[in-house]
């Protein structure tokens, strides 16, 4: 997305929440205004569309405190932190939210703010149908000052300041006096750069500089800006594309179909292999059985073996043997279960003995019937022993 819509909230529903629309590739301001209360933020939801939202919360609402650390900071550390600035806090610490803006060696920035306040901010872009997915301190997004110079910009009655890198925060006009004779001392003097009409405070050494739109000003400090009060239980979820999100279960049962798919193909195609190795297996057996005097072969050497052997043969017992032996190749091809263990030939009756053992009878049938067409078929009496079925089946021509 190159354009952000940058909403600065109110500390409460009746305030005035200001807003603008930035664009990246222009680099400037598509439009700009404010709403009197937080009811108007749906006057907002149009312009969230397809644009990211950054929320800038009034530092008035979220102070910023050094702690000073001994030791890395570590997740020990993350818990204990609420309680290191326990005593110098009004609230109850377990009503607040903390959230390190920044660390260093032996000290650690926190921002702080009241758990409901995030929440009732939240509430209020909820009720518009908004989706941020920041919220940015105000002060911290004003320039960083050169030579330790502080920055300051009015919007509306409070003043915001930005005195480092690290620390920033607003006030009301009529605080501001006061608070910075809190921090400036005659010893130390502090020189202050403002984007707006000089105000009338006698503390600190004020210059004023071009004047610029305040939320305009605090919209330029929102990019490649990392800091995010949206920590711990505020951490948003990760935003899902409503398209992808559509067609998610759609996805998920094809893939589901696909994978059952190419299972069953790979189960089927498994069942084949197996069988074919099997009838391989009862050819190589036939073979050495049939021709014991030759050498044994492979399933894939046979066939050719024994059409050489065709070839040199006419008209005696063993061409017989083999051309009838090859008639009977796709019988045992069709009942694979069906397992020969001794074949005898009489070219005299021309017939063919064959011993042979099955799971079951149907094997038996099996064979039979695809013999039928070609060849007279006797078979004799059936044994069942062990759970194998065995039995003499005599073949002859017709």
């Amino acid at each position: 997305m190159n354009e952000r819509l940058i909403i600065r909230l109110a500390s409460k529903a009746s305030q005035k929440n200001h807003w603008l629309i930035w664009s990246d590739n222009e680099d400037e301001i598509i439009a700009s205004g404010e709403l009197e209360n937080a009811e108007q933020l749906s006057l907002l939801t149009e312009k969230a569309q397809n644009r990211t939202v950054v929320c800038l919360v009034p530092c008035v609402d979220v102070p910023i405190r050094e702690i000073p650390i001994k030791g890395s900071f570590n997740r020990q550390m993350q818990q204990a932190l609420p309680y290191l600035v326990e005593d110098d806090l009004a609230s109850d610490v377990e009503l607040l939210h903390f959230n390190v803006i920044a660390k260093q060696t032996d000290l650690l920035h926190v921002a702080i703010c009241e758990k409901k306040k995030i929440t009732m901010w939240l509430s209020w872009l909820e009720d518009a149908e908004i989706t941020c997915r920041q919220f940015i301190p105000e002060g911290l997004t004003l320039p960083v000052g050169e030579d330790g110079k502080w920055q300051a910009v009015q919007l509306g009655s409070q003043w915001i300041i930005r005195e480092s890198q690290d620390i920033a925060w607003s006030c009301e006009q009529d605080m501001l006096a006061l608070i910075l004779s809190s921090k400036i001392t005659d010893e130390e003097p502090v020189y202050i750069e403002s984007f707006s009409a000089a105000t009338d405070c006698q503390v600190g050494h004020w210059t004023e500089l071009s004047p610029l739109l305040p939320i305009e000003l605090l919209s330029k400090g929102v990019k490649n800006n990392k800091v995010n009060l949206l920590t711990g239980p505020f951490k948003p979820y990760k935003e899902r594309n409503n398209l992808l999100e559509k067609w998610r279960l759609p996805a998920i049962l094809c893939v589901g179909l696909f994978v059952l798919v190419l299972v069953n193909l790979s189960l089927k195609n498994a069942r084949i292999e197996a069988q074919t190795e099997q009838v391989k297996a009862r050819v190589e057996s036939v073979y050495k059985q049939a021709f014991p005097e030759q050498s044994s072969l492979r399933y894939v050497r046979i066939k050719k073996k024994i059409q050489s052997m065709l070839v040199g043969l006419d008209g005696n017992a063993d061409s017989n043997f083999l051309r009838m032996l090859n008639d009977l190749v796709p019988a045992f091809a069709n009942s694979p279960k069906l397992q020969v263990s001794n074949i005898k030939f009489d070219d005299k009756n021309r017939e063919m003995r064959i011993s042979a053992n099955a799971d079951n009878f149907q094997s038996f049938e099996k064979f039979n019937e695809a013999l039928a067409a070609q060849f007279e078929v006797e078979q004799g009496a059936l044994s069942n022993s062990n759970g194998q079925v065995s039995g003499l089946l005599t073949i002859r021509m017709k």
